[in-house]
């Protein structure tokens, strides 16, 4: 069977392949696709490396600086088209598969159909993370997505949250967009039994993991251990990927300010950390498709959290967790905390059914077999 050609396009090129690149997604894309016999991947883009992609979200991070719409800025965007089309004559790929890249569109006119890829929208982003941006950046950023919507022949969300934004916002045409949850970011997933073992415990063992104390709701976490205290449930919390507020301590606290999992031995204290705990405590404020939670559901830990962004389509309560709405207390988390644990049969269930949606949803090869359906159709339509 011929294999279908697929084009990998990024500014970031090869390091697709550095796992620090957008928390690794790109990453595991990738190596998801490249697992699959009937698919070949052919990176397209900027072979050099980071450089030419950090030139490209320039304008993003430092607007004033960038002089968006200034014929060196116009320039960029034409070479990288430029050396695209050059590589795509060099080595013809039967369709482009474009993760978040929207200004790497820009400039980009092929024949080559177009499967572009995301986790939010500007419109939605810019509400929901209430960006401090100028209205010369902002209406580029309009701008810009709304090219790279019209450019593509299928549009892949990773959530029901930004595929309706493009649907109602951009006036994506709702047939050529798709819903496909992410997947976990883990190389070595525990077994079944490895996971449900080592949640038979007394002690209720929180587990927030995250960086950015603030908008991750790290406060309301550890108010939530207060609550759960109050409520006389013997109960522990441990942060990893944040340093608290110094007010923010506890005898019942564990603060591990981060961890690495490029190093195997932190990587392993994390892994023990995710197999130890009862809950996943993400109270975020403000999130696209948090990739932690498939993660979390991957150990059979159950995840409670907030009904915000594409959330909704990771979490499904009473079977991988619970989502509570935005202004929800702690004094809320502790109850449906304290109620799941103190019945150690509807726990269980609870633990068994996370896994099962990690095995069945939530996980890098079911997100490869449905990009592969996708593509499948695009290319049968032609």
């Amino acid at each position: 069977m011929k294999r279908i050609r697929i084009g990998f396009l990024s500014a970031q090129n090869q390091n697709c392949l550095d796992r620090s690149v957008w928390s690794g997604i790109s990453y595991y894309m990738q190596a998801a696709l490249k697992k699959r016999k009937d698919l070949e991947i052919i990176y397209i883009g900027d072979r050099s490396g980071r450089a030419y992609w950090l030139r490209l979200i320039k304008p993003i991070w430092n607007p004033k600086n960038a002089e968006i719409g200034s014929p060196e800025f116009v320039k960029e965007d034409e070479n990288f088209a430029a050396m695209v089309k050059k590589q795509l004559a060099k080595t013809p790929c039967d369709v482009i598969f474009a993760p978040v890249a929207g200004r790497e569109l820009m400039s980009l006119e092929t024949n080559v159909p177009i499967v572009s890829l995301s986790d939010v929208t500007f419109k939605v982003l810019h509400k929901a993370y209430a960006l401090n941006i100028d209205e010369q950046t902002y209406q580029w950023e309009m701008k810009k997505e709304s090219l790279s919507i019209a450019k593509s022949s299928r549009v892949i969300y990773s959530s029901e949250w930004a595929a309706n934004s493009a649907i109602n916002d951009y006036a994506a045409a709702a047939s050529k967009v798709s819903v496909v949850p992410f997947g976990a970011n883990l190389d070595d997933i525990p077994s079944n039994h490895e996971g449900f073992l080592t949640r038979q415990t007394a002690c209720c063992r929180l587990l927030f993991v995250g960086k950015g104390w603030q908008r991750k709701g790290g406060d309301l976490a550890f108010q939530t251990l207060l609550a759960l205290e109050r409520k006389g449930v013997d109960v522990e919390l441990t942060v990893v990927g944040n340093i608290p507020p110094a007010e923010v301590r506890h005898d019942r606290l564990t603060i591990i300010p981060y961890l690495n999992k490029r190093d195997p031995k932190q990587r392993q204290q994390l892994r023990d950390l995710f197999l130890q705990a009862n809950f996943f405590v993400f109270p975020t404020r403000a999130d696209c498709s948090p990739i932690v939670i498939c993660e979390a559901n991957a150990f059979g830990l159950p995840v409670i959290t907030t009904d915000v962004g594409g959330i909704p389509s990771i979490i499904k309560s009473g079977k991988n967790g619970y989502m509570l709405p935005l202004a929800a207390s702690a004094e809320e988390y502790a109850n449906v905390i304290a109620e799941v644990f103190s019945d150690k049969k509807s726990y269980q269930n609870l633990v068994i059914s996370s896994r099962k949606e990690y095995d069945t949803r939530l996980n890098w090869d079911c997100w490869a077999e449905s990009v592969h359906t996708v593509i499948l159709d695009l290319l049968n339509d032609k």
